[in-house]
């Protein structure tokens, strides 16, 4: 196998990480939610692994998109629902 892995073994100090373990961290990766040592990880792993950059663009272009769709309002009848949902979770907590 290449230095890219195409299966979910774990990725160790100094190992190439699978593809797997990036696909699973790429979309906090696009949105900038990682620590910088993992982004250097996947930075590396994209630096050589074509499948893989394939699929960020994929994901930053849908992410890039989906970021200029016009706010949509909660429609009434379901912002009452979830307002109920969230008081009888909330009640429950509470009860001894």
């Amino acid at each position: 196998m290449d230095k890219h892995q195409h299966e979910g073994t774990p990725h160790g100090p100094g190992a190439p990480m699978p593809c797997r373990a990036l696909f699973e961290r790429l979309s906090e990766y696009v949105d900038g939610e990682l620590p910088e040592e993992l982004c250097h990880h996947i930075r590396e792993h994209l630096d050589g692994c074509g499948p893989c950059v394939a699929f960020a663009h994929t994901l930053k272009k849908t992410a890039d998109l989906c970021r200029r769709l016009p706010a949509a309002s909660m429609p009434p009848e379901v912002a009452a629902d979830f307002q109920r949902f969230l008081t009888a979770c909330l009640s429950q907590r509470k009860a001894p």
